[in-house]
């Protein structure tokens, strides 16, 4: 693969055929976007989309460890901060989740889907009061969204 910005780029082919095949396919394209993104000059931005792409094949631990390089790189990404969030709460990590959400939502207090979130976080924690606050926001905006969030 070449990097100048008037040269063509030239991938070999992956391999192909059956499972085995869509694997080391998709390893091969990961390791194709990894060598690109470093040429991305913003590491933030570069491991956010490292994540997005970890996401995308299942690393989702991956995924953590390069939204937790993004927001090191860049304190204030709260697209990282949402992402990691969401994938603590699916894996889990209630507790992990709740305290990213806290920070975007802080940053961002009319994010809907990051106060939804949050609100499944404390309700998983136990955290009554926590979740009826945040609850309480989301029935003033959308009453019928936060009863289907704590049915699931």
């Amino acid at each position: 693969m070449t990097s100048g910005p008037n040269e063509e780029l030239h991938l070999v082919q992956p391999p192909t055929g059956g499972t085995a095949g869509r694997i080391r396919r998709s390893l091969w394209m990961l390791e194709e976007v990894q060598q690109s993104l470093q040429l991305v000059p913003d590491e933030a931005e570069r491991n956010y989309a490292l994540a997005l792409l970890q996401i995308m094949l299942g690393k989702f631990t991956d995924a953590i460890s390069s939204l937790d390089l993004a927001i090191q790189a860049n304190p204030e990404h709260v697209a990282a901060m949402f992402l990691e969030g969401e994938l603590h709460l699916k894996l889990g990590e209630h507790k992990k989740a709740a305290t990213l959400l806290e920070q975007v939502v802080s940053r961002e207090p009319e994010n809907m889907t990051a106060i939804t979130w949050l609100c499944l976080a404390y309700h998983c924690l136990g955290y009554k009061g926590k979740a009826q606050m945040q609850q309480s926001i989301l029935q003033s905006v959308a009453p019928d969204l936060i009863v289907t969030v704590l049915n699931k």
